[in-house]
C-alpha cells in the first residue's frame, strides 16, 4: 500500500493544484449600517449583460437565466425575504390600480417592474455578467521538480531490507500555452427607495482543462460563476 500511495503521490498533487487554479476571486461590500432583516421584499431583475456573449454560445443567456433563477427565485427557503420576479411585482401593480396587465415582453416586463420597485418592494437584486470568454495564458519555461523511485538498502530489525525510496531531480520544462475559460459576474442588492447598495460582490474565475476534462464552455461556466455568486448573497 506505502508503494502504490507513493506512486500516486505526485499525481495527486497535480490534481489539487489544477482544482486550485479554478478558485475565483471574490471581493464584496457590506452597508454595515443598513439592517437586512428589514427586508421583507426584492425584486429580483434578469441578468444584465455588460459584454457580448460569444456566438459560438447560442444558449448562454438562456442557461444563465435558469441558474439566476434556480438559486433565487427558486430558492426561496434560503432567503428570509420574499423574493419577487419583475411579473409579480407588475401584476400586483395592476391589480392595485384595477387596470389589467399590459402584455409585455420579458425585457419590458423588467423595464416596467424596475419603475414600479420603489413602491412594489424594499430592495432589487441584480447579477451583471462583466466578463465572458475563452483565453490563453502563456506559461514561460521553468524547471519543475520531478521524482523517480529506487530500491535501496535499509538496515531494519537487524538485517538488510531493500525499500523503495523517492528521489527529487529536476526537469526543464519548455514554454507552453493553456486555453482558459474565463467570467465574472457582479451581484448587488440596492434599496429600491434610493438606489444605495446594500449588499454587492464580484466574482470572477478562469477554469483551464484538468487531467480528465477540457476547459468548461463559457455557457456552464458562467453558470457555475452565478451560482457561486448566488451562494454568498447574505441572508442576515
Amino acid at each position: 500500500m506505502k508503494k502504490i500511495m507513493a506512486l500516486l503521490a505526485p499525481l495527486l498533487l497535480l490534481i489539487m493544484a489544477s482544482a486550485a487554479a479554478a478558485k475565483p476571486e471574490v471581493a464584496e461590500f457590506r452597508n454595515r449600517d443598513f439592517d437586512i432583516s428589514k427586508i421583507r421584499t426584492v425584486l429580483v431583475l434578469p441578468v444584465i449583460y455588460e459584454v457580448p456573449i460569444p456566438q459560438s454560445e447560442p444558449f448562454l443567456k438562456e442557461a444563465a437565466e435558469q441558474r439566476w433563477q434556480e438559486q433565487t427565485l427558486k430558492k426561496q427557503e434560503r432567503y428570509p425575504y420574499l423574493m419577487k420576479s419583475p411579473k409579480d411585482v407588475v401584476e400586483r401593480a395592476a391589480f392595485i390600480s384595477g387596470q389589467p396587465a399590459e402584455t409585455m415582453t420579458p425585457q419590458q416586463t423588467a423595464e416596467r417592474a424596475l419603475v414600479l420597485a420603489a413602491g412594489q418592494v424594499d430592495a432589487i437584486l441584480t447579477c451583471t455578467v462583466t466578463k465572458c470568454g475563452v483565453g490563453v495564458i502563456e506559461h514561460p519555461g521553468e524547471y519543475v521538480t520531478k521524482y523517480r523511485y529506487v530500491d535501496q538498502p535499509v538496515w531494519r530489525n537487524n538485517r538488510w531490507e531493500r525499500e523503495r525510496v523517492q528521489i527529487p531531480y529536476q526537469e526543464y520544462k519548455e514554454p507552453w500555452k493553456e486555453s482558459i475559460t474565463q467570467g465574472a459576474v457582479r451581484v448587488e442588492l440596492r434599496a429600491a427607495a434610493d438606489n444605495s447598495l446594500i449588499y454587492g460582490e464580484t466574482v470572477a474565475a478562469n477554469t483551464g482543462a484538468d487531467l480528465f476534462t477540457e476547459a468548461p464552455s463559457p455557457t456552464k461556466h458562467i453558470q457555475n460563476v452565478i451560482e457561486n455568486a448566488a451562494k454568498r448573497i447574505p441572508v442576515k
